[in-house]
């Protein structure tokens, strides 16, 4: 997979200091950042967007080949010696992954933010129609659509209704948005296919020596993001809502100012210079 420094995408005009990467999760989109990087417009923000989401490129092999095409292209599009990552869900685990990459190359990470991140062998990955109702219902709910209508049609489908049919008949129930209609929903449903079967196979490299942040959502079983098992230096932060609904409300603005004090904290005068120093800001 070549690197296409036009999938790294500002989602601020500030400049200064690191710049807080965000990864994209198993959409691949890099749209559901954008509610926190216009609480944080002082801040330099760029999201990365997966190869084949808006484009012909095909989708990444493996998360290993994800991870490294996006490292290529954002020190293509931003050079510096230093990077901020984060995280949603997926993204957060190939943010980890990119963290070995770019430390590896020399630059520095001095902030990791994992936000509602599983480990993935801590979770039950969905198959058959289960996975298709995983896939549009994570469609939907990055964006604050109601799915129990959703779910409802979904469940009076045979279990091995295959993805088309399934959407053809949630749009014959009239319970999805006007656009999303079947090609969109299959062209989606391939590229989160490809990033959920990479995320399976993948196993984070331990023994990752930065800071790391952990953002849980308070509705997450805390037993999902014991990231403690692969770093060594993570603190961790709770925030109210669900995987889905700290994107809103109380639960974004808890989870900006978590962003915004270790923001500020990589940019401070005494901040250390040292990727493997600990990190206080939480």
């Amino acid at each position: 997979m070549s690197a296409d420094a036009a999938a790294v995408i500002a989602m601020t005009d500030a400049t200064g200091g690191p710049p807080l990467c965000c990864v994209p999760a198993v959409s691949g989109s890099p749209y559901p950042y954008l509610p926190l990087a216009r609480l944080l417009d002082d801040q330099p923000i760029v999201a990365l967007e997966a190869p084949g989401f808006e484009d012909d490129r095909p989708p990444a092999g493996s998360l290993a080949e994800l991870s490294a095409g996006y490292v290529e292209a954002l020190r293509q599009a931003r050079p510096g010696p230093a990077y901020a990552l984060l995280g949603w869900s997926m993204g957060g685990v190939v943010a980890l992954d990119m963290a070995h990459r770019l430390r590896r190359a020399g630059a520095r990470v001095p902030a990791l933010i994992l936000v509602d991140s599983a480990l993935p062998a801590a979770m039950r990955h969905p198959v058959g129609l289960r996975r298709v109702a995983r896939f549009v219902v994570d469609l939907l709910a990055a964006g604050g659509v109601d799915t129990a209508a959703v779910a409802a049609v979904l469940a009076t489908l045979p279990a091995d209704t295959r993805p088309g049919a399934a959407f053809e008949a949630l749009g014959r129930a009239g319970v999805l948005p006007e656009d999303l209609d079947g090609s969109f929903l299959d062209s989606r449903y391939r590229l989160f296919e490809a990033h959920l079967s990479a995320l399976i196979a993948h196993r984070p490299v331990e023994g990752y020596p930065g800071p790391v942040t952990v953002v849980r959502a308070a509705d997450t079983p805390a037993e999902l993001m014991r990231w403690e098992r692969i770093a060594g230096n993570v603190t961790q932060v709770v925030v109210p809502g669900d995987h889905y609904s700290i994107w809103r409300g109380g639960g974004l603005a808890a989870l900006s100012t978590v962003v915004r004090r270790i923001l500020h904290g990589i940019r401070r005068p005494d901040a250390a210079s040292d990727p493997d120093e600990p990190h206080h800001d939480q």
